[in-house]
């Protein structure tokens, strides 16, 4: 059964046994969290706050962060080159930039702001009896302590992330790791077009997923210029938030491909 709206959305998801999810700025709101932690920063160090500095932030972030995937760069050394980085675009001299990242990264993961909802979503994934797991490329306590803050480890079997791995998203080796942990909680044999990637990033999430053969629901909250968006895909579906989504996953989800499946048998039967 594939369900469609104005929103372009192609994914059968009557296959679908399992679900992963990533975090930022799919599950939390990532930039919520590190703009209060810039500004708890800067008011530490008694530099003035300017709203100029946040964009900046983002763009030289990502940048850092697309080195950590595509594997020229390790989540240590993004600790300790970060603010070297952003103090020069920001022109704004700083001291102490070890302490100061810190500081940064202490109240970022320690603060967790969900995305509008999101945990409707998975109240309702939960009432499905969906198996739902996290994929990230963050650390992996800092995650776990801002789902929980967020009310939302409750929810997953399982965490998967690039630190525990050794792998990042999209890379295969990620994927696979996870593939493989995923059967084995589930104590099932899987294919990959029956487990369900949602995540904001088309090059970190959807990319990975498609490269591995998985569906995959494109989050594009802030996303809206991704610059790794490729053209649209049929395995891919459109997403503006989670209230679109959860219209994919009505109270009768399962119940609705059930009787599906028994009109095509007895179709086929006559």
């Amino acid at each position: 059964m594939t369900i469609s709206n104005s929103k372009f959305f192609p994914i059968d998801l009557s296959k679908i046994e399992a679900i992963w999810i990533d975090v930022d700025q799919t599950l939390l709101d990532f930039d919520h969290s590190a703009k209060y932690a810039l500004m708890a920063a800067f008011e530490a160090w008694s530099l003035p706050w300017k709203e100029e500095y946040f964009p900046i932030f983002l763009r030289e972030n990502g940048k850092l962060w697309d080195q950590i995937e595509e594997g020229t760069l390790t989540r240590d050394e993004l600790r300790k080159i970060r603010f070297q980085v952003m103090s020069k675009a920001w022109t704004l001299p700083l001291d102490r930039v070890c302490e100061f990242e810190q500081k940064f990264s202490y109240d970022l993961h320690h603060s967790a702001f969900p995305m509008k909802g999101a945990v409707e979503t998975l109240d309702r994934f939960g009432s499905l009896h969906l198996p739902l797991y996290i994929i990230s490329n963050g650390p992996t306590q800092g995650q776990c302590t801002r789902l929980e803050m967020a009310g939302m480890l409750e929810y997953f079997r399982q965490v998967y992330t690039s630190e525990d791995f050794g792998s990042a998203k999209p890379s295969k080796a990620f994927f696979q790791q996870a593939f493989d942990l995923t059967q084995a909680d589930l104590n099932q044999d899987l294919h990959p077009e029956q487990i369900l990637v949602i995540g904001d990033s088309w090059k970190a999430d959807i990319r990975g997923a498609l490269d591995f053969g998985m569906p995959a629901i494109w989050l594009k909250t802030n996303r809206k210029f991704d610059p790794f968006e490729a053209k649209r895909n049929d395995h891919v579906g459109e997403a503006e938030d989670w209230n679109d989504i959860l219209e994919h996953f009505p109270a009768d989800f399962k119940t609705r491909f059930q009787s599906d499946s028994s009109d095509k048998d007895q179709n086929h039967e006559k």
